[in-house]
């Protein structure tokens, strides 16, 4: 699937209104392809797209090729029990965790099976390129892979043009059923995109300031110190009132102090947070440096920021959005990390694409060497789509390396997307959705059973600078138009405009609802019951806190030369301050915290979260509206530029998605309160 650029707020406003309008082989012949009782079948090898009415011809026999084949573990029914026991609070074998040398010696192959499956394909023709702990790399004819992987590889004209692909499931031998889990290489490659977007137009910092003093900046552009702190006077109503200025992007210190960070302990000493995404900034860090003094905080000290970025390396094609395009994502997720864990150490691990296979070297990296205590990512892709690419074997790939960070004690941390429900209708408006979704879903990786996935909130602090309440993230946009009807019809008091549409157009939501995995055993107690005969599935996300586009947080970065303090929403930003969080949690602890969804689920209810729902009682009776004023057109002065300009925002209104009383599809169990953290140190993090 394809990445998606930063949306810009002209791309914002713009969106409103186009809404508007086997064994071994022994010989050749012993292993023809098609069904075998010695073969074992890799279920959902063959992608969706690969159907015969797309057929475009075999690819011819003596072509080369090159696939990726993904090694399995030596003893998966062990490894079920022993994460178990590892990751349940209640278990005596509570955070007992392997180190990556035992892991391998425990669970991973040993050197006779890594023999075994390269015999297997050398005996069928392919040459080995690379084997190691994760995956072995072949390359050779067509006829060798047919021959090897047990189904011929055909043309298949598709949306994005004509791409390869196995015209059925593939199968190894049955000896090898465990060693081989996935096969990529043959078809269209898996992509990801970031889950966040620019918001604003440059700002300057908020802070120092006169407490409930209005902030514009050199542009003109305006906001305010608080929620509701600023009437938008001059604008028309909205709903029935007169909407408010948004708050000022949100500054690490704000979000230190809404959810309880930074205090004499709870810094993230002694832990390190990896961030994994694609590329990498050539401003890092020191464009983090600069945001930290911008907004009161301490840069890094020297060595507390790591970064493994390789540029030579990097895999840059039309399947994923440009290095710039990244960098934003980078420099948000590392200003996240940092601000919400000032004394943890940040590794940033740049893949060398979006690709599934580069961001899973990536991953691997750390997991292998336990660089770090926990691993944020804020990116995310989908698994229904059209053409699909993301295939089940190449899924249980990527559970199988995060069974391995939780065996390792390693807490994965993924995005739960910025899309809603990632349903088709969602992905009609959402700025940050799929075009190619074919149902609701959860985003992957933020679905697997084995990470913890992160929805997003808007967040709201009063005047004093305290938290307020909480909200589901979801945005319905509406902008100033010039029709006389509408105008009528809101009393407008912008001579000739109003709002329009009212409602508003979906844009921007937090992600959420079921995936593809059965439900786990932590999450039995806590989220609704399906109906009568419907199994019951995993559920995203986990935990939220504040992303939301229409609230920002405030970013600093290299853009065109020159560095600029700017606003990026999404649940790229709730992942890393989440993260880092846990960071502080386990300074707290003293212990690492690893996998943490059993223990999140096991303190569900209590008061370590604020139960978020789309109607918070502090927020009062009236409509959750604020305007974004994203400054005056540099280069015009026609009165429609305001259509550009100012943006209403009518917030708690995630697609799909719903924040109820308890756990629910739109912010999980809540976001974390004060006493989260006060609890983890009063505790050491083990339920009594």
């Amino acid at each position: 699937m394809s990445a998606h650029p930063r949306i810009r707020p002209g791309a914002l406003a713009a969106a409103v209104c186009t809404a508007l309008l086997g064994t071994v082989l022994a010989s050749p012949a012993a292993h023809a392809a098609g069904p075998s009782p010695h073969r074992h079948t890799l279920s959902g090898s063959r992608p969706g797209y690969a159907t015969a009415g797309a057929d475009a011809g075999a690819i011819p026999a003596d072509q080369r090729l090159t696939a990726r084949l993904y090694l399995g573990s030596s003893d998966p029914v062990g490894l079920a029990a022993f994460l178990r026991q590892v990751t349940d609070p209640h278990s005596p074998r509570y955070r007992h965790f392997l180190t990556p040398a035992a892991y391998q010696r425990r669970f991973a192959l040993g050197p006779a099976e890594h023999r075994s499956v390269a015999d297997w394909l050398t005996r069928a023709g392919l040459t080995v390129t690379r084997d190691t702990a994760h995956y072995v790399d072949v390359s050779g004819p067509e006829r060798a892979v047919r021959q090897a992987l047990g189904s011929p590889i055909h043309h298949y004209r598709t949306a994005r043009g004509t791409v390869s692909a196995p015209s059925g499931d593939l199968s190894v031998p049955s000896s090898l059923g465990t060693e081989v889990v996935a096969v990529s290489g043959l078809s269209a490659p898996a992509a990801a995109h970031p889950q966040s977007h620019r918001t604003t137009t440059p700002l300057h910092p908020p802070h120092p300031r006169p407490s409930g003093t209005t902030v514009a900046d050199d542009a003109g552009a305006v906001c305010s110190p608080s929620f509701g702190g600023t009437p938008a006077t001059g604008l028309p109503t909205a709903y029935g009132a007169t909407p408010t200025y948004a708050p000022c992007p949100y500054v690490p210190a704000q979000l230190r102090h809404a959810y309880g960070a930074g205090g004499a302990h709870a810094t993230g000493k002694g832990t390190t947070i990896a961030i994994v995404d694609a590329y990498g900034s050539p401003t890092m860090p020191a464009d983090a440096d600069r945001y930290a003094r911008a907004t009161g905080d301490r840069p890094f000290r020297p060595g507390q920021y790591r970064q493994r970025v390789t540029p030579k390396d990097w895999n840059v094609g039309s399947a994923c959005a440009p290095p710039a395009s990244w960098a934003g994502e980078e420099a948000l997720d590392v200003d996240m990390a940092h601000g919400l864990a000032p004394d943890a150490r940040v590794l940033y691990m740049g893949a060398d694409s979006c690709l599934d296979a580069d961001l899973m070297d990536a991953e691997a990296t750390v997991i292998d060497h336990h660089l770090a205590d926990s691993i944020s990512n804020s990116w995310a892709e989908i698994i229904h789509s059209d053409p699909g690419h993301l295939t089940p074997d190449l899924v249980n790939a990527w559970n199988l390396l995060f069974e391995q960070a939780a065996a390792e004690g390693i807490g994965v941390y993924f995005a739960a997307g910025d899309c809603g429900d990632s349903s088709p209708g969602a992905a009609e408006t959402g700025v940050n959705c799929d075009p190619k979704t074919t149902a609701a879903q959860a985003d992957f990786p933020s679905g697997s059973p084995w990470v913890t996935s992160v929805g997003g909130t808007t967040m709201a602090l009063d005047r004093h600078g305290n938290y307020a309440w909480e909200t589901s993230m979801g945005d319905e946009l509406s902008v100033l138009t010039d029709s006389t009807s509408a105008a009528r019809s809101s009393a407008s008091r912008a001579s000739g405009k109003a709002w329009g549409p009212l409602p508003g157009v979906f844009a921007f939501g937090g992600g959420g609802g079921a995936s593809d995995f059965p439900q786990p055993w932590y999450q039995r107690e806590h989220t609704p019951a399906r109906g009568h005969g419907t199994p019951a599935r995993r559920t995203t996300p986990d935990v939220a806190m504040e992303g939301d586009g229409a609230l920002p947080v405030l970013v600093g970065l290299t853009d065109g030369g020159t560095f600029q303090l700017v606003g990026f929403g999404g649940t790229s930003a709730a992942t890393p301050a989440f993260a880092a969080l846990q960071a502080d949690a386990q300074q707290e602890t003293g212990h690492p915290l690893g996998f943490a969804n059993p223990l999140l689920y096991a303190l569900g209810g209590s008061p370590v979260f604020r139960d978020v729902t789309d109607h918070p009682a502090a927020a009062g009776t009236g409509p959750l509206t604020v305007v974004r004023d994203y400054g005056p057109s540099p280069t015009a002065q026609a009165p429609s530029d305001d259509q550009q300009r100012y943006v209403l925002y009518a917030l708690g209104r995630d697609y799909g998605l719903h924040a109820v009383p308890g756990y629910d599809d739109a912010t999980g169990l809540g976001s974390p309160s004060p006493a989260y953290l006060r609890w983890m140190r009063r505790t050491g993090g083990i339920p009594r």
